[in-house]
């Protein structure tokens, strides 16, 4: 690129372009009206000394050169003809106001670009490169400003450095915009690749410079070539990066995100064009001079610009609230200096006057400091909420109701309650749907529903086939931030299947103390809105906030119900079974239990897995509960054995129940992995009070006892079948 000249620089310029070959130093054009032209320079002259000092090539010029003073005359001595010439030129051009001015606002584009997306709180990968990418030339911009006599070397050698960084970087970038391809996840070396070509070209053209200024052999030659590298390097890059982009903008499958990339291209097209420019034209008019630093600068400022532009207008990150709060706070900050200066300066007036010449007592100083210190964080706090109650009262509400809401699910009782609640409250403050709540369930990890507030949905959707080692989840679990959709199916198909059945857009994860103890599926708004960056805060916050009300409720639960179907545990199932008892004995009323086993259960977690087993598990549970009256309890009294206490009911009617129950487990289809359904069977067996010895020490054991051993002979007569037991 053109490089921008600084004051310092324009004062030793002599207004002319060279170029070095074997046949020496050639001064290739001259710019009419500078001293090169008004010291008799002419196009092909070749520079024999200057001061009397030989100039063999380039970095002899630069070095003689870094003495030149304005107006002060500086001997030539150049070969034109067959002939020699002496010449006496005046170095120093008029300093380029607006070129300056522009390149600082270049400089300060891409710094304050990079700011904004490294203060922007995500694990995205795109913000992290665009920060990265905009410091760098940043960075690069300000190395051109640098005093030319004060760091030629070490400007020109970070130049070159930053310069190969750059080439990956922004390869990096353009192959991520709008979003990750699914093909870079397998091609992983693509990336590496971009990297080691920049960088790799970058460390061999500073090794060449700093060779050739030691003076090793052959360091010439090699620099030579390093700038051969360089010079095609940039024009071979702009073609790659506006490719690359124009691609994704043409094809990519979401239209936001087509957008998105055009205006980045739109951006990225002038630079593309100057450069080009910079490297056809002279192959084609060797004498036309270089674009000037003001087209360059021009073209360098479009990016940043798009950037913004795809930033408020189609969110290509979600930076537009950080933009915002960052301006202002950083606007209020500098106002509390200020005023503190100032507040400074007027005290001490007023105690010089007090005290005249003997100066302000120390510990006024002291005082005055530390007073300062102390208020300054706290009126900056208080300024802050100012500003986000009256310039953000809809955030600020917004904020209220999800925190109040946190507050509201304990009032709810249950979990599958709180679950529904807050469902139900998501959906109509966001004014989204569907949404749906899942839970993490042990041992295993496994996505149970919840709640969901769409209509018409089935059994069978309730339970997943993803566990706790699942990509998408541990994503989830990593960044505790909601993600979009896409992100999480590109992590993990299984995932992506069950989002994609949910319509869900936004997934929040609901974690606890570094724990994923579910997540919250939301779709799309019902007005078609954007979500912005400060309610995807507010659903971190509030996924938190659930998560933590959740794990409580579950951690009290957890010595009463079994975490992995929801039932009562075997030692709370059996004190309700011993009141039942007491009960039935008092009023003489019957009582009878049901003990159902899963027939092959072992074959099931050998064939397709415990995971598969589990979801087993939950469906037999879920059909049992929904099969039970409000005054029956079921729980989970083995491994795959569930108990059920039917008070009010005797041996027939329970045995009644019983086959309607295994009727319906055998007519149910358990979704697996390989997408055909599982099919299981029961074997239950059934027993009353009435038919066993009532005795005060055996209690409801005896009744137990019996039904089990009505079961195995459920078992040993074929299995999905259903015994009662006979009288003792």
């Amino acid at each position: 690129m053109s490089l921008r000249i600084s004051r310092d620089q324009a004062d030793r310029r002599l207004g002319f372009t060279s170029d070095w070959s074997a046949a020496g130093f050639e001064v290739v054009s001259v710019s009419a009206g500078d001293p090169a032209e008004r010291g008799g320079l002419r196009p092909g002259d070749f520079m024999l000394t200057v001061d009397g000092q030989p100039v063999r090539d380039e970095a002899d010029y630069d070095r003689i050169a870094a003495g030149f003073r304005r107006d002060v005359p500086v001997r030539i001595e150049v070969a034109r003809g067959d002939g020699r010439a002496q010449l006496v030129l005046l170095p120093g051009l008029p300093f380029d106001w607006s070129d300056f001015l522009l390149g600082a606002l270049a400089c300060l584009a891409y710094l304050a670009v990079g700011l904004v997306a490294s203060w922007q709180r995500t694990d995205d990968l795109r913000a992290t490169l665009l920060s990265a990418f905009c410091f760098a030339v940043a960075f690069e911009l300000a190395l051109l400003d640098l005093p030319y006599s004060r760091g030629a070397d070490f400007t020109r050698l970070a130049y070159l450095l930053i310069t190969g960084l750059q080439f990956g970087l922004d390869l990096h970038l353009a192959t991520v915009l709008p979003t990750t391809p699914r093909w870079l996840d397998r091609r992983a070396w693509v990336v590496r690749l971009y990297y080691a070509i920049g960088i790799g070209i970058g460390l061999f053209a500073a090794g060449s410079m700093i060779g050739s200024a030691l003076g090793v052999a052959g360091a010439e030659a090699t620099e030579s070539v390093s700038d051969l590298l360089l010079e095609w390097l940039l024009p071979v890059w702009a073609l790659a990066i506006a490719s690359i982009i124009g691609f994704r903008a043409f094809h990519h499958p979401d239209p936001r995100g087509r957008l998105q990339a055009g205006l980045v291209l739109l951006g990225v097209l002038p630079w593309v064009g100057v450069v080009l420019v910079d490297t056809v034209r002279p192959l084609l008019q060797p004498e036309a001079e270089p674009l000037s630093g003001t087209v360059w600068n021009f073209s360098l400022l479009a990016y940043p610009v798009a950037v913004f532009v795809a930033v408020y207008l189609y969110r290509l990150f979600d930076l537009e609230l950080v933009v915002r709060k960052s301006f202002l706070y950083g606007g209020l900050t500098t106002l509390l200096v200020l005023g503190f200066y100032v507040l400074v300066g007027g005290v001490g007036a007023l105690f010089a006057r007090e005290f005249g010449e003997e100066g302000v007592p120390l510990w006024v100083l002291s005082t005055a400091g530390l007073s300062m210190g102390l208020l300054f964080n706290p009126l900056r706090t208080r300024l802050q909420r100012t500003i986000d109650r009256r310039l953000f009262p809809e955030r600020q509400a917004l904020r209220s109701r999800l925190v109040a809401l946190a507050a509201e699910l304990p009032a709810q009782g249950k979990l599958p309650r709180m679950g529904e609640h807050l469902a139900r409250e998501l959906a109509r403050i966001f004014a989204v749907d569907p949404v749906a709540v899942w839970i993490s369930a042990p041992p295993h990890g496994q996505l149970l529903q919840l709640a969901s507030t769409r209509r018409g949905e089935s059994d069978l959707e309730r339970t997943a086939l993803i566990g706790g080692d699942d990509a998408a989840l541990q994503m989830l679990a990593r960044t505790g931030r909601p993600t979009p959709a896409p992100a999480l199916a590109s992590a993990s198909p299984a995932m992506g299947l069950r989002l994609e059945e949910s319509h869900a857009e936004i997934v929040a994860p609901l974690v606890a103390q570094g724990r994923l103890i579910g997540l919250i599926a939301l779709g799309k708004k019902r007005e078609e809105q954007r979500w912005v960056a400060e309610e995807l805060e507010l659903l971190a916050l509030v996924g938190h906030l659930a998560a933590t009300v959740f794990e409580n409720a579950r951690l009290f639960d957890s010595a009463t119900f079994e975490g992995l179907t929801g039932l009562y545990r075997r030692e709370a199932l059996l004190e309700i079974l011993d009141r039942e008892w007491s009960r039935s004995q008092r009023y003489d009323r019957p009582l009878a239990v049901a003990i159902a086993d899963l027939d092959h259960f072992k074959e099931v977690n050998d064939r397709y897995g415990h995971l598969t087993g589990d979801v087993v598990l939950q469906r037999v549970a879920t059909e049992l509960r929904n099969m039970l009256r409000e005054t029956d309890f079921i729980g989970r009294f083995g491994g795959e054995e569930f108990l059920m206490v039917l008070p009010e009911t005797a041996l027939e009617g329970a045995a009644r129940f019983a086959e309607k129950v295994r009727q319906r487990i055998e007519r149910l289809e358990v979704p697996t992995e390989s997408g055909r359904p599982l099919r299981v069977t029961l074997s239950i067996g059934v027993a009353s009070r009435d038919i066993v010895r009532d005795d005060d020490r055996a209690r409801a054991r005896a009744l137990i006892a019996a039904a089990d051993e009505a079961l195995y002979t459920a078992k040993n007569n074929g299995r999905n079948r259903v015994e009662a037991a006979v009288e003792r």
